[in-house]
């Protein structure tokens, strides 16, 4: 049977700083790298809020990914 390894994961955020002359959000992201495998969504929510209190921008967005390498 085949099972799942951590491997690493990231945090996604996504500002919205400007607008296109169609109307459009201008999007940017910054990632942070080396998130805990047992990081909550709490967790991840109250760190993504307090980066974005470093930012002039408007958080639209925050994603996290995990990687797992697949082991037969």
């Amino acid at each position: 049977m085949a099972t799942a390894e951590f491997k690493e994961a990231n945090l996604k955020l996504s500002y919205q700083v400007g607008m296109t002359p169609e109307g459009k959000a201008l999007k940017r992201a910054k990632s942070y790298r080396n998130v805990k495998e047992n990081a909550t969504a709490d967790q991840l929510a109250s760190a993504a809020l307090t980066f974005s209190g470093f930012s002039s921008h408007t958080l639209l967005d925050v994603e996290k990914s995990v990687q797992q390498d697949i082991i037969n």
